[in-house]
This record gives C-alpha cells, sequence and structure tokens, in this order.
C-alpha cells in the first residue's frame, strides 16, 4: 500500500494489567487537502511467554477472582453437575488457553465526529489500514475526510501481561492545493450596492479574484438573478450568502442560499440563535467590521452584542476596507481576534471590502482573502475558510510554515502540530510580489516580518522581528533590501526563518508591516497569516 507522507504522527505508550478494559483516546490532525488516512497498531508483547505456562494451582490462585466471579453465576443456575464442569474445565483450561493473550483494537472518528471504522489486530496487527475519500480498508467507512481534529479510541481489552508497549501510527496524503483570492463582502444593487449581481462578477473577473461572495443586506434576491451558486471552475466563482444587518451587528453568512431570519433576535442573546442556523446550512458565520462607527451614524454597524458565543463565529472581519482610513476598526479587531485565540477559540481572520461599487475592488490599502484549497470551487473554498488556512494580504504573496526537529512534516496556518515538550520549531517566512503591486507604494527595505505567538497564560506578543529583504539585494546598497525592483528585483524577498522552543500549547501567525512610525496609531499592515497551532502532549503519548 502506497502510503501518505503528507503529515505524519507517532503515539506510543507502556500499559499494565491494571489498563485491561479501559479506553486511551489520542487526537490526531488531519489537514485541508487530506484525501486518505493511514492507521497502524502494533504491540508487544502479544501474549503471555510460553515458557511460563501456569500449572492448574497457580492458574487457579491467578486467576482466583475472575474464576470466583463466573463461579458464582453457575451456582445461582442451582446444577451442582454442572458446577463439577466447571471445576472440571478450570483445571484443564491451563493447557487449553494459555499463553492468554494481549487484546488491543482501536476505534476511529473523524473531525465531524463520524464513526470511520475499528481497527481488529487478528485482521491488521501492524499493517496499515486506510480511510479514504474512495476506498477503505475492511472494516473502515470510506467517504468525505474532512479536515480538522480526529480521534483514536484505543481499547484495552485484555493486559494479561506485566507491562505491554504500543505504537499507533498514522499519516496522511494530502492532493496539491492551490491559493486563491477573493472578496468575501460585497453587495448589488438588490441592496444598497451600485452594481448589477452580474455586473459584480464581471468587475470581480476584471479584479482577477478567484471568487466573490455576493452578500446584500438582509436579502438572497440577488443569487436568483445570477443564478444558482456555481460550482464550476470558471472565475470568478460566486460564494452565495447574505449579511444580517441589524440593530446590534452586522454578520455575514457565506455559504446559505436562504434568508436567515433576525427581526426577533434581542441585543441579550448575541445572534446565537442565527449562528446556529447558518451553520445547520453548512455555511460559515462571519462577524463584519465590529468596530465600525455605530449608531447614530452607521445604525447597527458597530458589534455591541454582548453575548455571542465565540465557539459559534466561523469568521471575523480583522481588515476591513483600506487600512489606514480604517485604522480605528482594525487595529480593536485585531486584539478582540488575538484575545479569542489566545483563550483557545479557532475563529479564522479574513478581509473584507464591503464592496458597494466597482472601484472599492481596486482600492489601495484593501486586502484580499487568500484561502487554500483543494479546487476552485465554493464548497473546497468555503473548507479552506473553515480550517483557517488562509491569509490576508494588500499586495505580496506571502508563505508561513512551521516545522518541527525530528519531524518531517510542514505545517501551514490553521494546521494544528502536536509535539514533545521543549521540541524546537522553525518557522520560515516567504514573501513574493510577481505582479509589482507592492513596489508601487512600498520598497522591500521599508517592511517588517513579524511572528506573533499567543498561548492562554501570556496572551498575543511579539517573539522574532526582522527587517524584509530584498533577494537580489546584494548588501551594497546601505542593507535595507532597496533594490531597485525593474532591475535587480526578482520579485520576491529573501527567506527569513526564526526558532522557538515551547513547553505549553501556543499560536504562531505572521506579520508584515510597513517600518518606521506613522502619525497613525497602531501597526500598519501590509499583509498577515492565520494561526499555525502548536499542542504540547506528554511524553507518554507520543
Amino acid at each position: 500500500m502506497n502510503v501518505g507522507t503528507g503529515y505524519s504522527q507517532v503515539y506510543s505508550g507502556v500499559l499494565t494489567r491494571d489498563d485491561s478494559r479501559s479506553l486511551r483516546r489520542f487526537d490526531f490532525f488531519v489537514p485541508p487537502g487530506a484525501t486518505d488516512v493511514f492507521v497502524m497498531l502494533v504491540y508487544s508483547p502479544r501474549r503471555e511467554d510460553e515458557r511460563g505456562a501456569l500449572g492448574p494451582r497457580d492458574f487457579r490462585r491467578r486467576w482466583a477472582a475472575e474464576i470466583d466471579r463466573y463461579r458464582g453465576k453457575l451456582e445461582r443456575v442451582g446444577d451442582q453437575d454442572l458446577l463439577a464442569f466447571f471445576e472440571r474445565f478450570v483445571d484443564g483450561a491451563c493447557t487449553r488457553v494459555q499463553p492468554l493473550q494481549n487484546l488491543l483494537n482501536l476505534a476511529i472518528f473523524d473531525s465531524q465526529d463520524h464513526f470511520r471504522g475499528r481497527w481488529d489486530s487478528p485482521q491488521h496487527f501492524g499493517e496499515w489500514v486506510r480511510i479514504g475519500e474512495v476506498s477503505a480498508t475492511r472494516g473502515f467507512v470510506a467517504g468525505d475526510v474532512p479536515p480538522g481534529r480526529w480521534t483514536i479510541v484505543l481499547e484495552c481489552h485484555a493486559v494479561v501481561t506485566d507491562v505491554c508497549s504500543f505504537e499507533i501510527g498514522v499519516r496522511c496524503a494530502v492532493s496539491d492545493g492551490l491559493w486563491l483570492r477573493g472578496e468575501l463582502h460585497a453587495h448589488t444593487n438588490h441592496s444598497d450596492g451600485a452594481l448589477t449581481p452580474a455586473g459584480l462578477v464581471e468587475a470581480a473577473r476584471e479584479a482577477g479574484l478567484d471568487f466573490i461572495a455576493i452578500t446584500d443586506h438582509n436579502t438572497v434576491s440577488g443569487l436568483a438573478e445570477l443564478g444558482s451558486a456555481s460550482d464550476s471552475a470558471a472565475k470568478p466563482i460566486v460564494i452565495p450568502g447574505m449579511e444580517l444587518t441589524t440593530f446590534y451587528g452586522h454578520a455575514v453568512a457565506l455559504g446559505v442560499c436562504e434568508f436567515i431570519p433576525w427581526h426577533d433576535a434581542s441585543k441579550g442573546d448575541g445572534l446565537n440563535r442565527q449562528a446556529r442556523e447558518v451553520r445547520r446550512l453548512g455555511g460559515l458565520f462571519s462577524v463584519a467590521h465590529p468596530f465600525s462607527v455605530g449608531y447614530p451614524v452607521c445604525a447597527g454597524c458597530e458589534w455591541e452584542y454582548e453575548d455571542t458565543d465565540p465557539g459559534l463565529v466561523d469568521l471575523m472581519e480583522v481588515w476591513s476596507g483600506p487600512w489606514t482610513s480604517h485604522v480605528m476598526w482594525n487595529v480593536p479587531a485585531m486584539r478582540w481576534w488575538d484575545d479569542l485565540l489566545c483563550k483557545g477559540y479557532r475563529v479564522t481572520g479574513v478581509a473584507a471590502r464591503d464592496a458597494h461599487k466597482r472601484e472599492q475592488l481596486f482600492e489601495r490599502e484593501t486586502a484580499d482573502t487568500y484561502v487554500w484549497a483543494r479546487s476552485l470551487t465554493v464548497r473546497d473554498v468555503l473548507e479552506g475558510l473553515r480550517s483557517g488556512r488562509v491569509y490576508i494580504s494588500s499586495g505580496p504573496r506571502l508563505n508561513f510554515s512551521l516545522t518541527v526537529s525530528g519531524d518531517g512534516g510542514r505545517f501551514l496556518p490553521g494546521d494544528r502540530a502536536r509535539i514533545p515538550s521543549g521540541a524546537r520549531l522553525a518557522l520560515r517566512v516567504e514573501l513574493a510580489d510577481p505582479a509589482g503591486e507592492l513596489r508601487k507604494s512600498a520598497r522591500w527595505g521599508d517592511l517588517l516580518a513579524r511572528v506573533v505567538k499567543g498561548t492562554r497564560e501570556h496572551g498575543a506578543h511579539a517573539v522574532f522581528t526582522s527587517q524584509v529583504r530584498c533577494s537580489g539585494d546584494r548588501g551594497d546598497r546601505g542593507g535595507r533590501g532597496d533594490c531597485d525592483g525593474a532591475r535587480d528585483c526578482d520579485g520576491s524577498a529573501e527567506p527569513i526563518e526564526f526558532e522557538d522552543t515551547t513547553v505549553g500549547d501556543a499560536w504562531y501567525r505572521c506579520e508584515i508591516l510597513v517600518d518606521g512610525k506613522s502619525r497613525l496609531p497602531g501597526p500598519h499592515f501590509i499583509a498577515l497569516t492565520n494561526p499555525i497551532f502548536v499542542e504540547v502532549i506528554s511524553s507518554e503519548a507520543h
């Protein structure tokens, strides 16, 4: 069997007799784009040592509790001949059943809590079993391979030796994906936008976008005019949606074609019921421009809901409109996002222009949302957003990755790396501007790359900062990487690497910002990524 290598993990431990008839759970991360999950279980010893077989008297003494328990059941039957037969059976059992077997099995559940099969040691001991989209090993269930946290339940049915060592291997085969660029918040003339639905799609095509979301205020009628949302590979694809424009905040429902009722929502209920309805329909719930100026200037634009459950929020607009003109909105949104991430909520940060006219799709300092997806389809773009494999940029392409010492896996934003405490982490930043958009407003030497680390205990803070240098710079321009893009620059910056050691759960994301002081408060961002999550596991589970 060709076993995937896109992701790998090993869990190991030692069991004793006291672990008989108990369960152990191991979580593992299936990355976006995985087509197959492979699992293998081995344990040793598989049985007692034949040379240590017990005689009848020692056998009775060793298993006295179990023998007495079963004898009690037969005594309740009241048949003395049956009891006598049982005693003879026990005396002969020491030769028939020895050596006794250790018996470990496992069950697998995917990130949607669906049962995906059971591993039975006599059938599959020491072999890789497959759970794939198209096919699966006997005993397992084929079908979609959703990304996220999967669970292995190790069933310790019997441990009859003093110790029993086990090892569980997990691997995933990941298909090639692609980064898609698009806009997640746009209006047509079915609400207060200037363009028809077809005109908005055409403007998105002119802007070179791969996808555009139609999210009119409290209506989905524009989707009907355009026709059903296409899952074809024509650019741009249309993501159906609606903006819930309420009295106390706006929320974008992506991936839904139905009106979401909100008129009975009170300020105190947090739109939680509406968020659940969006999810029930298979969509994503996104908090829109949460720190926009609100009532009475823009009634309802500010997020004023008091009891919103962050666990129901899939996305949050952290970069709304042009950065500098909306800095008063965006900086607090970034801080709120960081706070939720540090509390353990998996909220994907996105950009949104809230476009109402054609010009906004071409406006400087606005950002696109880049989504890693397996294909140019609505389903896969939504899945990429849900998984957090997303970055935001006003121009340059940004690759941010994490590797763990001794592990060949490479983790991207949205991924979860499970590592032993004290493992060395290597983080890599790669920046490219093939279209030359960045050079219209800034030079490589004007930029800083910053790695932000977040933990529950200490919050979010920068742990590494480096100046960005053009790959064509040879150090003869003052060391600022200020090469002339037309002559020297190939459109990319020198890769930047940073190492860290973590002893507790954490997340890392990358920011690209303009160096130097500005009259505006807060940083001036050019691009930023969603987090890569690191989960520290005990040595016993690794």
